[in-house]
């Protein structure tokens, strides 16, 4: 038997779910099971709870999306071998996300996780890093001295989408809420920093740029934002759909496409195969290594505090990521 926090019902993190024992689960063939050293907490994690996230597991389930751990049992397909350090994504989807001492995970959603880099970082490093450089390599091909416009930038996401900005030669612009969220910005590189809750975002960013607007603007939040990124972005600009922190998407029309000549880019990790996320994957860690890039952990805490922090996420309390260092007895 093994802890596992379990959301009994939908609704408010701190209500809906319930700290206990379950079985230690089992890994299909394209699986492995992992001993969750650390796990990192992400809205997606909230939407879940609430039942509002496109993936909704059977009742009761498990949420957790993002582990770093040792893998200690493997499907019969699976390429990762028993013993491996790794980080993960996990199958959340099937309701044995990370908030246990064991989780599953797609071998195809695991890599390898250096012996240098601590169990927290590594577990904020996975979902971040890989849509920041898919979003903004692959997709948005952000070249050296374009100006990126980072929306959501004290976030998980945001704040790796800084830094790989930086780490490529871009000039990068960031949007966050209130005086703490515009300091991590900072932080992680940023030149410019709007504040959403004092000054007229698209206004700034006109300002900023001497009114050419962001080459490239990087939305995980969607709704009213997206729009405004509309009202901001330069010709010939690239407006990547990361996802819908607002809670809702929106979308664009095809004359305000055209009038302005940008493109809307939608990025999703799930549609590359394991093979290119590894180049992906490799090409990140040579960066961490250098230094250019770092998992920004806001906090640690013990399995015990998983509800609390989740209200936190909910209420838009938290930046960079609240990792959960689970702890065992013996």
């Amino acid at each position: 038997m093994m802890r596992a926090w379990k959301v009994q019902r939908h609704g408010e993190p701190g209500e809906v779910i319930a700290l206990g024992e379950a079985d230690i689960p089992v890994p299909n063939p394209d699986e492995v099971r992992i001993r969750v050293d650390a796990a990192a907490l992400g809205l997606p994690d909230v939407f879940m709870c609430r039942g509002t996230y496109p993936f909704k597991p059977d009742l009761p389930f498990t949420p957790g999306q993002e582990v770093a751990g040792v893998v200690t049992a493997a499907g019969a397909n699976a390429e990762t071998p028993v013993g491996t350090r790794v980080m993960a994504l996990t199958s959340f989807y099937r309701g044995f996300g990370g908030f246990a001492d064991e989780a599953l995970a797609p071998d195809s959603s695991t890599f390898a996780a250096p012996e240098e880099m601590d169990p927290a970082e590594a577990a904020c490093f996975v979902i971040p890093y890989h849509t920041a450089s898919l979003g903004i390599e692959t997709r948005g091909q952000l070249r050296p001295g374009e100006t990126l416009l980072v929306l959501g930038g004290a976030g998980g996401t945001g704040t790796a989408a800084i830094q790989l900005g930086r780490a490529l030669g871009a000039r990068v612009i960031a949007v966050a809420g209130g005086k703490e969220k515009v300091e991590v910005c900072r932080r992680c590189g940023a030149e410019v920093v709007i504040d959403h809750t004092e000054e007229n975002v698209v206004a700034a960013v006109k300002e900023a740029t001497g009114k050419l607007g962001a080459d490239v603007i990087y939305d995980p939040v969607g709704g009213k934002a997206f729009d405004g990124a509309l009202r901001c972005i330069a010709n010939e600009g690239r407006l990547l759909a990361i996802g819908y922190a607002s809670g809702a998407w929106h979308n664009a029309s095809t004359e305000i496409l055209v009038r302005k000549n940008v493109s809307v880019v939608g990025v999703f990790v799930g549609a590359y195969d394991k093979p290119f996320l590894e180049k992906v994957h490799d090409r990140l860690l040579a960066r961490w290594r250098d230094g250019a890039i770092r998992g920004q952990v806001e906090c640690e805490i013990p399995i015990e505090e998983i509800p609390a922090a989740l209200d936190r996420v909910a209420q838009r309390r938290a930046f960079g990521k609240t990792v959960v260092r689970m702890r065992r007895n013996g």
